[in-house]
């Protein structure tokens, strides 16, 4: 099973981000991403064995002292050739902050506690991303992780593709603040996922 750590927008943020994904479906159909829940990852760690809720609730209490912060959702773009999905991944960037990051190695940190119980059986060609991988669990980690969140990965050939993909480019409705007041755990099975806590931050 897979746990994610993520960062999910508030309403008044989101509507604008589902109707990409809105857009995305009408012309591709299903593909990958489109029905997961909005969301930037933190983390995402295969687990080879569920561990007991008490582990999030000592995270919850590490992160007593954290307080809320403010990220910048800024302009569309496209991991080409993704190598998690072998498709073009459309995403809205988060820039990053020394917030965010002190953030996500916190995370990191607590999960460290139960290093053994982290599968570790993937392999990534580029070696920073398999350094980060055997190291923590998480291929994306501090400069070598591109916030975002994420619309869909799409593999099509079709001619309307490189018309969806200009147009979403040039898309220039959206650059805006949000506070991250909270932050949520999430049981991940292929393409569902279950929330099952959700911790607020001060």
């Amino acid at each position: 099973m897979k746990i994610g750590i993520f960062i999910e927008p508030p309403k008044n943020k989101s509507n604008f981000l589902n109707n990409w994904k809105k857009i995305i479906k009408k012309n591709f159909g299903k593909q990958k991403y489109l029905t997961h829940p909005l969301h930037s990852t933190i983390a995402v760690f295969k687990l080879k064995k569920k561990v007991n809720n008490n582990f999030y609730i000592s995270l919850k209490n590490e992160m007593k002292s954290f307080t809320k912060f403010r990220i910048n959702i800024t302009k569309p773009n496209i991991f080409y050739n993704d190598a998690l999905t072998g498709g073009d991944t459309l995403f809205f960037g988060i820039k990053r902050n020394p917030k965010l990051i002190l953030f996500q190695k916190k995370i990191l940190k607590h999960f460290h506690q139960i290093d053994k119980n982290i599968s570790k059986n993937e392999f990534f060609k580029n070696r920073k991303f398999q350094s980060n991988y055997i190291n923590f669990g998480f291929p994306f980690v501090g400069r070598d992780w591109i916030p975002h969140f994420t619309i869909a990965s799409v593999i099509s050939n079709s001619e309307e593709k490189n018309i969806i993909f200009k147009n979403f480019l040039s898309e220039k409705g959206f650059n805006k603040n949000m506070d991250v007041k909270s932050f949520s755990i999430w049981e991940i099975d292929k393409d569902k996922h279950k929330k099952i806590l959700q911790f607020r931050l001060k």
